[in-house]
């Protein structure tokens, strides 16, 4: 593979020689009520299988991959409405959508055959007050029969505390969030999940803690993420459905970081052409807890 990173006026590709694997969607107008926020869609493994759905009919606001934050301090930056447990359902709540802005890149190139891009992002809430201050690195490199998505940002709260949490939602999602797609995983034809504590299956996994969870598609192909041990609640918790696939951070209870202070994480993201078996999974994972490079 000859992995590039390209930028474009929506935000730049991914590609492998004139083959697309990502677009990564920076500046894209979207509803407020979607809560917009950068994104990755589509992406495909390297022999050309569809991972991801964008912004489908009846969940606008799952755009493929992207970080979602049901709430930070009082602004939803997830999109839709907030589960009212008074009520036992959802609804839109006024005056509550934030957005994640795209305010620049710092880097959109290659380093030691490494494509690399290096973000900034401010998060605003419903008035547009900027309530964080976000640094986002990806890099992307090929190996086996796959490529390896290293996946890290650094959230510093701006003008006062900064309470991210998960309560909003009935499942407690929050986090890194990817949104699959048909042919790949959809509840007609779930993907297929395991994780690094041997569950197999999505209802299985959901809420569980994991260092890695894994799903293969449909259709074939096959995405693993893996937790870093120097995450917040760490082993993760993880939100799978039969279509939905993240990590769930925050599902014990919020996290609130000072003003001027920094909360980070960090994750490594596997897109493979074929299944992997648990072995490799567990040596990629145990390889990634002994990254302790900061990027972002």
């Amino acid at each position: 593979m000859n992995l590039a990173v390209h930028a474009t006026i929506l935000g730049f590709d991914l590609i492998d020689g004139d083959k697309p694997l990502a677009v990564y969607r920076a500046c894209e107008h979207l509803p407020r009520s979607d809560s917009p926020k950068p994104c990755f869609a589509p992406i495909y493994t390297a022999s050309g299988k569809l991972i991801t759905e964008y912004r489908p009919a009846d969940h606008t606001w799952h755009t493929g991959l992207f970080w979602g934050w049901v709430h930070a301090n009082d602004a939803n930056l997830w999109g839709g409405g907030w589960y009212l447990p008074e009520k036992g359902k959802y609804e839109d709540v006024p005056g509550t959508h934030g957005m994640q802005r795209h305010d620049g890149f710092d880097e959109v190139g290659s380093r030691e055959g490494v494509a690399c891009v290096r973000e900034r992002v401010s998060w605003l809430d419903a008035a547009d007050n900027v309530i964080a201050a976000e640094r986002r690195a990806w890099d992307f490199e090929p190996c086996a029969g796959a490529y390896r998505w290293r996946i890290e940002t650094a959230i510093t709260a701006i003008g006062g505390p900064l309470t991210i949490g998960a309560t909003r939602a009935e499942a407690h999602y929050s986090g890194l969030q990817l949104r699959l797609g048909p042919p790949f995983g959809t509840v007609e034809r779930p993907a297929t999940f395991q994780c690094s504590e041997g569950r197999r299956g999505h209802a299985e996994i959901r809420m569980q803690q994991a260092n890695w969870v894994s799903a293969a598609g449909a259709a074939g192909g096959m995405i693993a993420m893996f937790d870093h041990p120097q995450n917040p609640a760490h082993p993760s918790r993880w939100h799978t459905r039969e279509n939905q696939f993240g990590t769930a951070p925050l599902m014990d209870g919020d996290l609130t970081v000072d003003e001027g202070e920094t909360l980070r994480f960090r994750y490594r993201m596997l897109v493979l052409d074929e299944p992997a078996e648990a072995d490799r999974l567990k040596d990629e994972s145990a390889v990634f807890s002994r990254d302790v490079g900061i990027e972002a």
